[in-house]
């Protein structure tokens, strides 16, 4: 697992993307490990070696901007109609569809970080690739 998690984080690593495509991957990220109310240490951990491994060009440091985000995106898993609302946002944020695609990877990874896969997950990433319409 951690080398199919080293190759994701490589190839988003690879791809040129903007301060609000990496704000809105880490968000997805986050939003994953959350989703089945169960946080792990190991799925916290992709998130952590992402964020290490990006350039981060914001005015507000990374620490401060996860304190910001973490319960918009707890009260976005509160329903579907608020996740829906909270993923159709942050797909208008990344442009790129390649940079789609390996989101969906990437949280895929993240919720098999634990190696288990719950239900609200799989849940979760039908809705991303749903909305991102991205073909499987």
């Amino acid at each position: 697992m951690r080398e199919k998690l080293r190759l994701s984080l490589s190839e988003i690593a690879k791809l040129d993307v903007t301060q609000d495509e990496r704000e809105a991957i880490i968000e997805l990220m986050i939003m994953t490990m959350y989703s089945d109310k169960n946080i792990k240490l190991a799925e916290d951990e992709v998130i952590k070696e992402y964020a290490s491994n990006i350039k981060w060009e914001s005015p507000l440091s990374l620490e401060f901007y996860l304190g910001k985000v973490t319960p918009k995106i707890r009260t976005a898993l509160e329903d579907k109609e608020k996740t829906t609302a909270f993923l159709e946002e942050v797909s208008t944020r990344i442009e790129n569809e390649a940079v789609k695609s390996q989101v969906l990877k990437l949280c895929n990874d993240v919720a098999m970080a634990d190696s288990e896969f719950s239900v609200e997950e799989k849940e979760l990433l039908e809705n991303i690739s749903q909305i991102f319409q991205i073909k499987e």
